[in-house]
């Protein structure tokens, strides 16, 4: 028999997972192909974390309609909203429903469905696999480790004077005509794709930083609404809690990338260097795939989230020490039970009309004294009894059969026949080949197509279309440059 299994590797532990875990529960599931690769499209590749119902659903609906022609999908057959309604539910626990302004029902990917999903992802062989610069980072974070733990100020002083001479060195070699060292192409893909990667998961980490606090959250109001000691008390172990959250090797590395990605250096610095990366020859092809252009403002929107339930946390605090909001929650929790010890004394005895219950409604209405309008007396109104008399129109009418009809699907068109041959072209080579014929609502029209793939803008680069005979003016447009990329097989 082989020792020190860890625990969470033995066979009873397994099969508990088995049954309860979110993400081993998406992965068996008869549906794990539908249900992953829709929320991968609206959750992931999108780096969306609160996608409203309305949208949710209509995006959810036009997604199995497009499956609609695929032999493999008979079985999906049920309303987007069942599907969403299922998701949410306990036995399932992919999706997250929350309110926003106390009305707006949200949605998000729970950590454990977006865990799932990232294993998938990676069953995918992938045609480059870096290990030098996985090399480098193990070897730098050892050598970090050594030389920052347990070192004498002697020690220290050798290793800063021995890369002070290094650097002296590197210094007289450039100076005395030597070339700098630089990455070649290999190396820098390599590297590029090794942050990317770790990029990503910073976002997936987040979800479940999130999650420990929103459990926090949850325990609190449970215990305040079944406390039935001292208030002391109850905030003690709450404070002990949300201490051992925050003290923790997670809550600490969370809150030092807070610190780091509030400074105003910090984003000015990466935002730099990420400007200068793309601007490598060659990254393109990388960068369509591993695209970091967005990584900073995906970052501080997740982080957001996170400090937003630690708020709810303070809010609830705040709520308890309130001894009527105590009273009010113990009050409606006793209701609660009673509907509960009713609903378990009938179980077995259901009864046999159609309409086991009803509600009116969910809320009361008001209906003031003061709200109603005043009387306001009806007017009679006065018919005249002349005749219709035929009348003369003064002015043109030929403004209404100018209007300018664009056929978006015609532009479409014509920007794949300039992608024939190439992965990429700008507008300027559209135009050059399909020139504008009706004016500015044309160019919008192509602006509208570009808007539908977030590498088209590029920022920073300039461009000027000569547009001649527009209305009888000659206009020259002065924009960011825009370039169309040929879509995969698959893509819409």
């Amino acid at each position: 028999m082989i020792e020190n299994i860890p625990e969470n590797m033995q066979y009873s532990f397994l099969v508990k997972l088995r049954n309860e875990h979110p993400a081993w529960r998406l992965l068996a599931s008869e549906q794990c192909s539908f249900v992953a690769a829709f929320l991968y499209h609206e959750f992931m590749a999108k780096n969306q974390r609160a996608v409203p119902e309305d949208r949710l659903l209509e995006d959810l609906s036009n997604f199995i309609y497009d499956l609609h022609d695929n032999a493999q999908a008979v079985d999906i057959i049920r309303p987007a909203k069942d599907y969403l309604a299922s998701w949410t539910d306990g036995q399932h626990s992919w999706l997250r429903k929350f309110f926003v302004n106390k009305n707006e029902a949200c949605y998000d990917l729970t950590a454990a469905a977006q865990r799932g999903i990232e294993w998938l992802v990676g069953l995918k062989k992938q045609s480059f696999i870096g290990t030098e610069s996985r090399v480098r980072l193990v070897f730098n974070l050892m050598r970090e480790i050594d030389q920052a733990s347990n070192v004498t100020p002697q020690e220290r002083i050798a290793q800063l004077k021995a890369e002070q001479e290094a650097i002296q060195q590197e210094i007289n070699r450039l100076e005395q005509g030597g070339s700098p060292k630089t990455l070649n192409e290999v190396q820098i893909k390599d590297r590029y794709i090794h942050a990317a990667e770790t990029a990503r998961s910073i976002l997936a980490d987040f979800r479940e930083v999130e999650e420990n606090f929103r459990d926090l959250e949850r325990s609190l109001m449970e215990q305040i609404v079944t406390w039935k000691k001292g208030k002391g008390e109850l905030l003690e172990k709450f404070f002990q809690d949300r201490d051992y959250i925050q003290h923790s090797e997670q809550g600490r590395s969370f809150g030092a990338f807070w610190d780091y990605l509030m400074n105003q250096s910090s984003r000015e610095e990466m935002d730099a260097i990420l400007g200068r990366i793309l601007s490598i020859e060659g990254i393109d092809e990388v960068e369509k795939q591993y695209d970091m252009r967005h990584i900073r403002r995906q970052w501080s929107e997740a982080a957001r989230q996170v400090m937003d339930t630690v708020s709810n946390l303070s809010r609830q605090i705040r709520q308890y020490v309130d001894e009527g909001y105590l009273e009010q929650e113990r009050y409606i929790y006793e209701l609660i039970q009673q509907v509960e010890d009713k609903a378990i004394t009938i179980k077995d005895k259901l009864p046999r009309e159609a309409e086991f219950t009803s509600m009116d409604q969910a809320a009361p209405e008001f209906d003031f004294i003061m709200d109603r309008p005043l009387f306001v007396p009806p007017k009679k109104p006065v018919i005249a009894g002349s005749a219709l008399e035929k009348g003369n129109h003064q002015g043109s009418v030929e403004a209404l059969f100018r209007q300018v009809y664009v056929d978006r699907k015609v532009l479409e068109e014509n920007i794949a026949e300039v992608l024939k041959d190439k992965e990429k072209a700008t507008l300027t080579e559209v135009l050059a080949k399909h020139p504008l014929t009706k004016g500015l609502t044309e160019l919008l029209s192509y602006l509208v197509i570009a808007s539908g793939d977030s590498r088209s803008f590029v920022e920073g680069q300039r461009q000027q279309l000569d547009m001649a005979n527009v209305n009888s003016v000659d206009i020259q447009v002065d924009m960011d440059k825009v370039i169309f990329y040929r879509k995969g097989e698959g893509e819409q």
